[in-house]
């Protein structure tokens, strides 16, 4: 438990100077270029994020994080018990972002509600397995 308290502590401060060196660079770039960049980090996770952000609005900055999660969808194997959860509600959350100034269509519609019987599926074989191997 120490030691992998270190290893957060490390982490933290290798994210923390990182962050740190990159947001110089950024301040310089934008103070030069006339750009308005801006950097945000995630410490609890490790992340760093970049971003332009006369052209990126809120919308565009979750759809780039739901990307992340999508690969992890694609990435997982179908025989995890949580797959479909996690594919069907990525792909539900990626046709809201994407049709976010618009209308959804008949069809856009359609889709969602197969996805999300999916999902209604999936929580079922869940439950259903966790009755059996509880009792």
């Amino acid at each position: 438990m120490l030691s992998e308290n270190n290893n957060n502590n490390n982490n933290d401060k290798t994210i923390e100077r990182l962050s740190g060196r990159i947001k110089s660079l950024v301040e310089l770039f934008n103070k030069e270029e006339g750009a308005s960049v801006t950097i945000s980090v995630d410490k609890e996770y490790g992340v760093i994020r970049i971003c332009n952000q006369e052209d990126t609005t809120v919308v565009k900055k979750a759809s780039s994080a739901l990307s992340e999660v999508l690969e992890l969808s694609y990435a997982t194997s179908e025989h995890h018990p949580y797959w479909g959860i996690l594919y069907h509600a990525t792909e539900i959350s990626k046709t809201i972002l994407d049709e976010w100034d618009s209308n959804l269509t008949k069809d856009v519609i359609s889709e969602m509600s197969w996805r999300a019987d999916k999902i209604k599926v999936a929580l079922e074989k869940i439950y259903e397995h966790n009755i059996h191997e509880n009792s």
